[in-house]
């Protein structure tokens, strides 16, 4: 009976109830597709941030004492520690290998270069690494067992996938032949350019190389020279050492497990805080993990670049919260001035209802009702709505192309949608009924 009187109710007032219907499904599409876009954005957008370098850095443990003077690196031989090169693969070996983006190993040391001083690095240009086979179960202290995913064989990296804001004119140096890709600084300096050739010399050894290519970047690397790290280890006689690596890793923005776990030993946490952290990419717990993997070892974050990163991505969540809540607002209001004047044409009816023994609060109900029904309607046309929506706004928007959720994401963000609907619709409707529960039939009935 309740159910004919509601379809009855809202067939008869047709327009009004599209026009409520209307008003909900607009904020619903935006819930609807800032939800779709939130799942993928921000993950998008931090893939796209690490295409601005390291923001880990590791380096041996002993780390000795240098001075920098002019992008000049000093370090007395004797302090010198370093690194095994053979150990890098180990970093896509850690439970989070999936979010190592790219990383290179670096070794460097002040040469001559046409009787000028200037500093030389070796590293990875663009290098195919073979990662360690065999699946990896990560054991913690409470018993559980938890399984890393699977990985390819290779894994492509360099500072050409480090450093790709870079501008390169000419090419990179190949990994199999001797070649070097100079500052732009110091080439203009040295008076050299693409195709020629420039003579190094660190104390007995040197080395005729070709300029491959000339690098802008805005930085100290403007003044240095760049070979593959064979060369150098060759140049300066550390077969197989690295001084630093740095590394890209795609992380999670810190919350208060994560500051909390800076503070104190992450191992003396509780257990399950501890595997929380452990199993989040969160900068601490991906370094933890590069320590394990890697001998000797200390990983250090590059806090001005993670803290923009966290900074930038909590300011794009806030946009898309505040965007919502004011289409809620509106949608709100919206629905509200359309129930005001619903009830004031239906005070007679209302009046009637109550002269034939319907309480306010059986009033109330049946309007919420409606008010609900139209909400879920409203709901789910938001929803298709913002699907439809998504594409513009990724490609548009946030330029992202192949933009796509899963059936399963989908199908949990309809909920969401539907309760946000029917929520702005018993919001919008509150207090319209409120005030429609108050009317006294005898002058309602009257016209009065």
């Amino acid at each position: 009976m309740l159910g004919r009187l509601l379809i009855k109710s809202l067939w008869r007032e047709k327009a009004r109830t599209a026009l409520i219907v209307l008003s909900v499904a607009t904020a619903s599409t935006l819930v609807s597709a800032f939800l779709n876009i939130a799942f993928t954005v921000t993950e998008e957008m931090a893939g796209e941030l690490r295409s601005f370098g390291a923001n880990i850095v590791v380096v041996p443990k002993s780390e000795p004492l240098e001075i920098v003077i002019g992008g000049l690196r000093f370090v007395s031989p004797g302090e010198s520690a370093y690194l095994e090169e053979a150990d890098l693969p180990r970093l896509k070996a850690i439970f989070w290998r999936h979010n190592i983006a790219a990383f290179a190993p670096f070794l460097s040391r002040v040469v001559e270069v046409e009787g000028e001083q200037a500093l030389l690095v070796g590293t990875w240009f663009d290098k195919d690494i073979r990662i360690p086979e065999g699946k990896r179960f990560f054991t913690f202290a409470s018993g559980a067992q938890r399984e890393a995913a699977s990985e390819t064989e290779t894994f492509r990296t360099g500072l050409k996938s480090l450093s790709r804001w870079w501008q390169v004119e000419g090419e990179w140096p190949r990994e199999d032949e001797d070649g070097a890709l100079i500052g732009s600084g110091l080439a203009r300096r040295l008076k050299v350019g693409i195709g020629g050739r420039i003579r190094i010399a660190l104390e007995k050894r040197s080395a005729v190389l070709p300029v491959r290519g000339i690098a802008r970047t805005g930085g100290v690397e403007e003044e240095q020279i760049f070979v593959h790290l064979k060369l150098a280890q060759d140049l300066f006689g550390l077969p197989g050492k690295a001084e630093k690596i740095q590394v890209s890793a795609l992380v999670t923005p810190d919350n208060a497990l994560a500051a909390r776990a800076s503070r104190v030993d992450p191992a003396k946490l509780p257990l399950e805080e501890y595997e929380t952290w452990y199993c989040t990419p969160y900068l601490g717990s991906v370094i933890y993990q590069i320590e394990e993997a890697i001998p000797n070892a200390k990983g250090k974050a590059i806090r001005q670049v993670s803290e923009a990163e966290g900074a930038f991505l909590a300011r794009m969540r806030l946009t898309f919260i505040l965007v919502i809540a004011v289409a809620i607002l509106a949608a709100s209001l919206a629905v509200m001035a359309t129930m005001v004047t619903a009830i004031f044409e239906r005070r007679q009816e209302i009046g009637l209802m109550k002269a034939l023994g319907a309480n306010a609060k059986h009033l109330g109900l049946f309007f919420l009702l409606e008010a609900a029904l139209t909400g879920i309607g409203g709901g789910i046309v938001g929803y298709f709505g913002g699907l439809a929506l998504v594409p513009l706004l990724s490609v548009r928007t946030f330029s992202l192309g192949g933009f796509g959720l899963s059936l399963s994401l989908q199908a949990a963000i309809l909920p969401i949608t539907l309760l946000v609907a029917v929520s702005v619709a018993l919001l919008g409707s509150f207090f319209p009924v409120k005030e429609a529960m108050r009317f006294e039939p005898v002058k309602t009935l009257r016209g009065i």
